[in-house]
């Protein structure tokens, strides 16, 4: 990894290669203007323009022409990297771009690293780590729900509450070294019980913002619903009425289905991995339908929620009462299918498990698929309303520290009131918090996080 010295000029592709309508090529260093000047010819010359301004024209290279394009100028230090900036939009597909970026390499400017441009918005300034990190989750966000957070995130929430944190324990640490340094000056010993009462408030706050880093994960990686059942309870269907299309083979034959098969949706903003199992029976299976329920187990077992789907026109068999044992019932919803068969024991079906959810439905007719999705939809979204969360591993990581460190600071001032001790606490717990913002970082972990990135941003 390059050690990032910010007096060389990067250029790459910040568009995903390949056929499109418009390439978009980034220069970022103090030649990228002059860089420019050489390549480009145009209505006007790009040392001429001022910043936030754009001029038509073609790239040249030794042979001729490269490519026409339209070149926007930033100027330091309002740009995306801080530094004066070109955006080159020239046209997409696999030659365009190569000879637009072969030309600016051959004048001076050098391939950037993975996510060398965000990395040097941070060095100097212009974002701040959490930030920083925020860009490659706006990029990977794959549901709405995800891509508001990391929004947030992006427009400084976790700095900012980051920043509370850090002035409210700072505060106590200042009365607390204002004695202990200036004794003869400030005499007065801070009283023990009301800067614990601060620190009380701060610890419970970092608490709070730790612990929402699992429901963001949730939010991210979306959720797992599951589909189990005997063969040919109508699961396969009930999938496709979900999905809203034909994914799964559906025929009257029992054990069609003998592998996991899922769709991917968005509800509440939220993916969701919906999975179709193999049947379960207790008999009769050849070994690649053993093989087919053992998955659905697995799948089961890992599922945020399981639908048990029955047919709900007969009375459950020991094989019904085997799959309920099998299940963690807290984490299933009672599917109650083929209602439009007639002879419906709702009743008993009720009677013998009743689960906190279940519905009536025929998948065929379509008949409470609507009333099931809904609140499918409802469950998922269930305590995932707020934007303002921690998103990101490390993060969480942090603040549990540095609420650590705040608990025994804490501690220390109700019991022995070892000022020392205390003042110690608060300084790791103030280090914790300043490597989220990276105040507080080193270039290994830099590298960490921006070789992550992807090249040109």
């Amino acid at each position: 990894m390059i050690r990032f010295a910010l007096d060389d000029t990067i250029a790459s592709l910040a568009t995903p290669a390949g056929a499109g309508a418009l390439a978009v090529i980034r220069v970022s260093g103090p030649e990228a203007v002059t860089l420019g000047t050489r390549v480009f010819r145009g209505e006007r010359d790009l040392a001429s323009l001022r910043g936030f301004q754009g001029v038509h024209g073609w790239v040249h290279d030794a042979s001729g022409l490269a490519d026409e394009v339209v070149v926007w100028v930033y100027r330091a230090p309002r740009s995306y990297t801080g530094e004066d900036m070109l955006e080159l939009s020239c046209h997409g597909g696999s030659v365009s771009a190569s000879r637009v970026l072969e030309v600016l390499w051959a004048a001076g400017a050098r391939p950037a690293e993975p996510g060398e441009f965000t990395r040097r918005a941070f060095l100097h300034g212009r974002i701040d780590l959490a930030q920083a990190e925020a860009v490659a989750e706006v990029i990977a966000a794959r549901g709405r729900r995800a891509h508001e957070q990391a929004l947030a995130q992006l427009q400084g929430g976790l700095s900012r509450r980051v920043r509370e944190f850090t002035g409210a324990i700072r505060d106590v640490l200042m009365a607390i070294e204002a004695h202990l340094d200036f004794g003869e000056d400030v005499p007065e010993v801070p009283e023990a019980s009301s800067l614990a009462r601060e620190l009380r408030a701060v610890e419970t706050e970092l608490e709070r913002l730790a612990s929402s880093h699992l429901p963001s994960r949730r939010v991210r990686e979306g959720i797992v619903i599951a589909l189990v059942g005997k063969p040919n309870v109508g699961k396969s269907s009930l999938l496709n009425a979900l999905v809203g299309r034909d994914r799964a083979l559906v025929h009257a034959s029992p054990g069609t289905t003998r592998d996991v098969l899922d769709a991917v949706v968005e509800w509440s903003g939220i993916p969701v991995r919906l999975v179709d199992t193999a049947g379960l029976r207790a008999s009769g299976a050849d070994a690649v339908e053993q093989a087919g329920m053992e998955r659905t187990r697995l799948e089961a077992g890992v599922a945020d929620v399981v639908l048990w789907v029955v047919d709900v026109s007969g009375f459950a068999s020991e094989e019904d009462a085997a799959i309920a044992a099998g299940l963690d019932l807290s984490r299933v919803v009672l599917v109650l299918n083929k209602c439009d068969l007639g002879g419906v024991s709702l009743d008993w079906w009720a009677n013998n498990y009743s689960l906190n959810q279940r519905f009536l439905v025929s998948a065929l007719s379509g008949s409470g698929v609507s009333e099931l999705q809904l609140a499918l939809e409802k469950l998922v979204g269930a305590g995932c309303e707020e934007s303002g969360w921690v998103a990101n591993e490390r993060h969480a990581r942090q603040l549990v520290s540095a609420g650590e460190d705040v608990a025994r600071a804490r501690g220390v001032l109700e019991t022995s009131g070892n000022l020392e001790l205390c003042a110690a606490d608060l300084g790791r717990a103030l280090t914790s918090l300043a490597a989220i913002t990276g105040e507080e970082v080193g270039d290994d972990l830099l590298d960490a996080i921006f070789s992550r990135f992807c090249i040109g941003k």
